[in-house]
């Protein structure tokens, strides 16, 4: 599988991990599997960890992962989902799709660094203890 999915009940996030390449069909699959985790409810931050897979979404990905998570955002709510890319890709992608899905009730932003990430998220934990405490 290249992916895991993990609902933190203590820190009130879900964590979704890539280890290999993952494709637009699968990423939808896993924001679909989130939101039936036991537990889940509107307004749920998500961190997307990117760091361990090479890139694989392409411009045009990007376009229909925009109109899918159009459809999805209502079950997130108002919420945030951080997006952690180390490569330039995966970051450059990222960044195409804050800008494009900025009128969602869930605010995106994508970051290179776990410590960049900590006051944005706003979880009052870093995000390297969240992904610490959040098992695969």
């Amino acid at each position: 599988m290249p992916h895991t999915l993990r609902f933190n009940h203590e820190l009130n996030v879900i964590v979704l991990r890539t280890r290999q390449v993952i494709h637009l069909p699968e990423l939808e699959a896993a924001l679909d599997e989130a939101v039936h985790l036991p537990g889940f409810k509107e307004g749920l931050c998500l961190i997307i960890d990117f760091r361990d897979s090479p890139p694989a979404l392409s411009a045009a990905d990007i376009r229909q992962l925009v109109e899918y998570t159009n459809k999805a955002d209502f079950k997130w709510g108002k919420t945030k989902w951080l997006i952690i890319a180390s490569d330039d890709v995966t970051y450059g992608l990222s960044r195409i799709y804050v800008a494009l899905a900025d009128r969602h009730e869930v605010t995106t932003q994508v970051f290179r660094t776990l410590a960049k990430a900590d006051d944005w998220l706003a979880l009052g934990v870093d995000a390297a203890v969240i992904l610490t405490r959040t098992p695969e």
